[in-house]
C-alpha cells in the first residue's frame, strides 16, 4: 500500500493503513489519501533525522503543520493532513504501542468559512415581481415568496402540504433536519401570493395528492424542478446573478439580523441546533456595514492626493 522505504515510523504506518482497509473498510480513495498524507509526513521526519515513532514529539508535528501552512497549503488540505496524522497515533494509543499521543494538542490554523451570496431587499423585491399570468407563474410566485419569507430549506419548501400552511393564523408547520417540526411565521406578501395558488391549485391537484406545490402533472414537486424555475425567474427578470432556494434563506436570515440584532431569535427561526451555525450570518452582517461604511463615510475611502 506504501511505496516507501521501512523504517520504525513506515512499518507502523503500514500497519495502520492495513488496519483502515480491513478493519474499518474504508473505500480506496480515503485509503489513498491517508496514504499520501502519511508518506509526506515521514518524508519530512526522515529529513530531520526522525526514524522512530517513539522519537516524534508534538513540537516536531506542529512544525510539520506550520510548515505546510506557509507553503500556502490551503486550509481544508492542511486540516486533512492533520486528521491523518492525529487518527495514526490514535491507532497506537488505542494499540498500546505508545503512551502519550504527541499530536493531541497540535495546533491548525482555523478553516476560512466562505460567506454565503446575499441578496439585497432590492433583488428580492425584483425576483418577487414575477406576473401572476399562468399556472407555473402563480405557483412559482407563491413559492419564492414563501422561501424568502419564512426561510424555507429546499427539503422543507417541497415537503410542504397544503395543510402545513394556514393563512388565516400567518403560520405555517415544517418539518426540518432530523424529522423536527418547527412552526414559523408568514408575511403578508407571502399570505397573499398563496391565496392565488391555492385558487389555481384546487383545479389542478391530483385525488389524495396532499403536496402543497404542484408540478403540471398534478403531482408534488421536486427539488430539482424547484431550482430550474429559480434559474428561469433570475434569467427571466434580469437578475443577473444564479441563486438557489438556500440563497433566499441566506437573505432572509441576514435581512432579519440586520433589522433585529437578535442572534437567538434567528437561530430558532431557521431551526439551528447550534448558534455556531447561526453566527455566520454575523459576519455576513459585518460585511454588509463595512460595504455601507466604506461608501458613505467622508474619509473610509483611500485619498487620491
Amino acid at each position: 500500500m506504501m511505496a516507501f522505504g521501512m523504517t520504525d515510523i513506515a512499518d507502523k504506518v503500514q500497519d495502520f493503513l492495513v488496519y483502515l482497509k480491513y478493519e474499518k473498510q474504508y473505500s480506496s480513495a480515503t485509503l489513498k489519501n491517508y496514504s499520501l498524507d502519511l508518506i509526506k509526513f515521514i518524508t519530512y521526519l526522515k529529513v530531520i533525522n526522525i526514524n522512530m515513532v517513539s522519537q516524534i514529539t508534538s513540537d516536531h508535528i506542529q512544525n510539520y503543520i506550520n510548515k505546510l501552512n506557509r507553503s500556502g497549503l490551503i486550509a481544508t488540505s492542511l486540516a486533512r493532513k492533520t486528521s491523518s496524522i492525529r487518527s495514526f497515533f490514535n491507532y497506537m494509543i488505542r494499540k498500546k504501542m505508545i503512551k502519550i499521543n504527541p499530536s493531541k494538542k497540535i495546533i491548525v490554523p482555523k478553516k476560512l468559512q466562505k460567506l454565503p451570496y446575499i441578496l439585497s431587499i432590492e433583488q428580492v423585491d425584483l425576483l418577487c415581481s414575477i406576473p401572476s399570468s399562468s399556472f407555473a407563474s402563480i405557483r412559482d410566485k407563491a413559492m419564492i415568496e414563501l422561501m424568502y419569507s419564512s426561510g424555507l430549506r429546499l427539503s422543507e419548501i417541497t415537503s410542504l402540504n397544503a395543510d402545513s400552511v394556514s393563512p388565516k393564523d400567518r403560520m405555517l408547520s415544517v418539518i426540518g433536519k432530523g424529522g423536527k417540526q418547527r412552526y414559523l411565521p408568514m408575511g403578508m406578501k407571502a399570505i397573499q401570493a398563496l391565496n392565488k395558488w391555492t385558487l389555481m391549485r384546487s383545479k389542478h391537484v391530483k385525488d389524495n395528492e396532499e403536496a402543497l406545490f404542484l408540478n403540471k402533472f398534478g403531482n408534488r414537486l421536486s427539488n430539482r424542478s424547484v431550482q430550474i424555475r429559480l434559474d428561469y425567474w433570475c434569467k427571466s427578470l434580469g437578475l443577473n446573478c444564479k441563486i438557489s432556494p438556500h440563497t433566499l434563506r441566506h437573505s432572509c436570515a441576514t435581512h432579519l439580523l440586520e433589522s433585529s440584532g437578535d442572534l437567538r431569535a434567528v437561530q430558532e427561526f431557521l431551526g439551528h441546533e447550534d448558534i455556531s451555525t447561526t453566527q455566520i450570518y454575523t459576519n455576513v452582517d459585518f460585511e454588509h456595514l463595512k460595504s455601507i461604511y466604506i461608501k458613505a463615510h467622508p474619509r473610509a475611502k483611500e485619498s487620491k492626493d
